[in-house]
């Protein structure tokens, strides 16, 4: 147990390292753009990019944890595995391209795009490139090249930031004062409106990750087994389903922010919110480096004797750091707040909702293996399903009446749904001694330091200090026998 303890926390450093490193990067790029937007062009932005968020999920449909999945259970056929799903993936991908392009009008005018129809254009490059470019990146955490996944992932961040800098900055500097270039960028270039330019970069960044990977195209022949994909598709599509309701549970807010206020002040609502979670970085990041390491991780570990235990101290440790995170932001939320704009601060007090949410995701992210575990993905319908649920029907009352700032509560209120779902089902199927008592206590206690901070956030940064060492000293003195216990174990190991 404690090799592969020692195996899940190095991967998470290796990945949680590019994710910091490439986040932090990409991060330098949220001042460029709130300070060069206004609040409705960064709506226009926080819209889009929820849109990819779930239509990525219906273009991959499953595909990527089914992949990790069969190529355990058919550790002889793993090639098969692999090019079955890449050719379903192409196959699928080109026909959506087709559909789009065919219904294009009627598509824009649903999105509301009439204003701008070439962002449907570049929105459904941008996920087809995305989708095409998933198996082979889940093909490289599957084979542990954490490094050429770092690598590939960096790259892609890399040359989003640059395209950026070249379009919000270069190009304003180009045409003022007849620098290289000038005459010809100022043929196409639209100084007053750029946030175009951000989906441009993403889209030019995305093709040149595509290239990056095709060594990973050519190492297998492209094979499709019909038997092998109904079985694939059977695994895979709940996952899609129950994707598409967690995405929502994420997402949604920002289309229903556009949709459910004033068409006058919809867009400036949705700008703000996106502006403001985009402080909650830190959380997200751990978020996503801990799921790229742990769902091959929990996958590899399922038939060791003591797989449940193990699981049981990812979870605690797991919740740990997110509560360190938690109360970290928010301590020093009069540091971070300049990383946005001055004119979108109005919102900052929904952040610690919004952080506490991404703490409930990611404890629901631990607690929603055990349904892929026993092959119940049909489950993750379920759980998803009542997040879905709270996410629609709270978004849907409190929106029209509280703004953003009823799709921050709505969000905290679908994820801790979602999170006890999951742990009651697991407990009755898949039974897992999670230590919920001190879970429970670390988010009280964490909870009680966030509203601390808050009473004193006016003043200068002493108190808000003393809090958090004093959070993390806590935290510290209850896990201090755990941590020897575990330290003289994986030692003696």
């Amino acid at each position: 147990m404690f090799d592969k303890l020692k195996s899940l926390a190095s991967q998470t450093a290796i990945y949680g390292l590019s994710s910091i490193i490439g986040r932090l990067i990409n991060f330098v790029l949220v001042p460029i753009h709130t300070a060069a937007l206004s609040k409705a062009e960064f709506g226009i932005n926080t819209v889009f990019y929820s849109s990819i968020g779930f239509l990525i999920v219906i273009f991959t449909y499953g595909m990527e944890t089914a992949f990790f999945r069969y190529v355990e259970k058919y550790s002889d056929r793993q090639n098969q595995v692999y090019s079955t799903i890449m050719t379903s993936i192409l196959g699928t991908t080109t026909l959506a391209l087709v559909i789009t392009f065919l219904f294009h009008s009627t598509l824009v005018q649903w999105l509301k795009y009439e204003d701008y129809p070439e962002f449907l254009t570049y929105l459904i490059l941008i996920v087809a490139l995305d989708a095409i470019s998933a198996i082979p990146m889940a093909r490289l955490r599957q084979q542990k090249r954490a490094i050429r996944f770092v690598s590939i992932r960096l790259i892609l961040i890399g040359l989003t930031v640059i395209f950026n800098l070249f379009f919000f900055y270069y190009c304003d500097y180009a045409i003022a004062n007849n620098y290289l270039g000038d005459e010809w960028i100022s043929t196409w270039f639209e100084s007053d409106f750029k946030v175009q330019y951000i989906f441009i970069s993403n889209l030019i960044a995305s093709a040149v990750m595509l290239l990056f990977l095709l060594p990973e195209f050519r190492s297998v022949r492209l094979h499709f087994d019909p038997e092998l994909w109904k079985k694939l598709i059977a695994f895979g599509i709940p996952l899609m389903i129950g994707g598409l309701a967690g995405v929502a549970n994420e997402l949604l807010d920002r289309q229903l922010l556009n949709y459910l206020l004033p068409p006058e002040t919809a867009l400036d609502q949705a700008g703000v919110y996106g502006a403001v979670y985009k402080l909650s970085i830190f959380l997200v990041l751990f978020n996503q480096a801990f799921r790229y390491a742990a769902e091959p991780f929990f996958f590899s570990t399922q038939k060791d004797d003591n797989a449940k235990e193990t699981y049981a101290i990812v979870m605690r440790y797991f919740v740990v750091v997110m509560v360190i995170g938690f109360v970290f932001v928010w301590s020093f939320i009069d540091i971070f707040k300049y990383f946005i704009d001055e004119k979108f601060w109005e919102g900052l007090f929904v952040l610690p909702i919004l952080l506490l949410a991404n703490v409930m995701l990611g404890i629901n992210l631990n607690l929603s293996i055990w349904y892929k575990l026993i092959d119940k993905t049909y489950f993750g319908i379920l759980v998803t399903g009542v997040g879905f649920v709270f996410t629609v029907g709270l978004n849907l009352y409190l929106i029209p009446k509280m703004g953003y700032e009823g799709a921050a509560w709505a969000t905290l209120i679908s994820y801790t749904a979602m999170a006890l779902t999951s742990y009651f089902l697991g407990q009755k199927f898949y039974p897992v001694p999670y230590p919920i008592g001190r879970i429970g206590l670390y988010l009280t206690i964490a909870i009680v330091a966030v509203l601390i901070c808050t009473y004193f956030k006016a003043s200068n940064f002493i108190p808000q200090t003393l809090v958090f060492v004093l959070f993390v000293s806590l935290l510290g003195l209850l896990e201090k026998k755990q941590l020897l216990r575990l330290k003289t174990r994986m030692t003696n190991k």
